[in-house]
């Protein structure tokens, strides 16, 4: 069944003069959303109406998101869209069960969350791309970079996104040994216990992987932005730090590795979208777990760990800064 979607994927039907929506979770501003609303742009732009709906779930107080999504609710219907594409777990969420109820094909992307946290990936107007982290292809891919690669660091926020990521794959474990290399996972949400989980490290790792970073506060409840965090950790750290997602990686930030990428998540999502266009249901297009990473390297930060990646490697690698 997967290779036949992959070859549905690489020859989607054609289907010309339709209406798409795109909701995300967040805003056009954020690198995220901007990367994977010009992948879909890429694949369906040319033939098709496509309107681009903001939530903004991380720049509003989370009291306003229901009228938020009811005022998108409100202009979707208006449009009487031929399907949806949300984009991440907040626009899910708040969207997702509403439209598929009014016979409205919804297709997501950067969906984290299983069925007990998103009811209505189980309703049969609902297909897309579950996002996991390549937590076996980034170590197997690190231990090729290090010399020293014997322990790691795994750390992330305390969010369901990455508790449901975690518990997916390592279960209820948060030690674990992939490919002779030891993991120790630190979740948390407390801005000192994060970086106090940086600054510490080089006692007993040699190298940091982060995860999503996106619900850490001070200790007054202040919200602290993952920039503000990666540039801190990076600034004090001993150790390198690396990245399961391209958007946490560059300049005083990650230095890279194999890492999830919202272009191709948006790509992916388009694909799903078009065969849905050309008269697939989307109960016949099973879900999937993210398709295919990439190498994301930042220059400086290599030079700043004084790193040098194979030339295979690096012929393979986008280079950030």
């Amino acid at each position: 069944m997967r290779f036949l979607l992959l070859a549905l994927l690489l020859a989607s039907p054609l289907c010309f003069g339709k209406t798409i929506v795109v909701v995300q979770s967040y805003h056009i501003e954020y690198k995220w959303d901007a990367d994977y609303i010009n992948a879909i742009q890429s694949v369906l732009g040319k033939d098709h109406d496509i309107h681009v709906f903001e939530l903004d779930t991380k720049r509003l107080a989370k009291t306003d998101w229901p009228q938020k999504a009811a005022d998108t609710q409100n202009a979707i219907a208006e449009l009487q869209p031929d399907v949806a594409i949300l984009g991440d777990d907040n626009a899910f969420t708040l969207m997702a069960q509403h439209l598929a109820d009014r016979n409205i094909p919804v297709v997501f992307l950067g969906v984290n969350g299983g069925p007990a946290q998103h009811p209505a990936l189980d309703h049969p107007m609902v297909t897309g791309i579950l996002e996991r982290p390549f937590f076996k292809d980034s170590i197997r891919h690190l231990r090729k970079v290090l010399s020293e690669r014997e322990r790691f660091l795994v750390l992330m926020d305390d969010s369901p996104t990455m508790r449901n990521a975690v518990n997916e794959f390592f279960g209820e474990k948060r030690e674990a040994t992939l490919y002779g290399s030891q993991l120790d996972i630190v979740l948390t949400n407390d801005r000192d216990t994060w970086l106090q989980s940086v600054f510490d490290a080089h006692t007993q790792y040699d190298a940091i992987v982060v995860g999503t970073h996106h619900t850490i506060r001070d200790a007054a409840g202040n919200y602290i932005t993952p920039n503000e965090l990666m540039t801190e950790a990076f600034a004090r750290t001993q150790i390198p730090i690396f990245s399961f997602w391209d958007i946490f990686i560059g300049k005083q930030q990650g230095i890279g590795g194999f890492t999830v990428s919202a272009h191709q998540e948006g790509l992916t999502a388009a694909r799903l979208a078009s065969l849905i266009l050309g008269g697939v249901s989307p109960d016949k297009i099973p879900q999937m777990k993210s398709l295919s990473g990439h190498y994301v390297y930042s220059e400086s930060g290599l030079q700043h760990w004084n790193l040098e990646l194979s030339p295979l490697i690096a012929s393979q690698a986008n280079f950030v800064d």
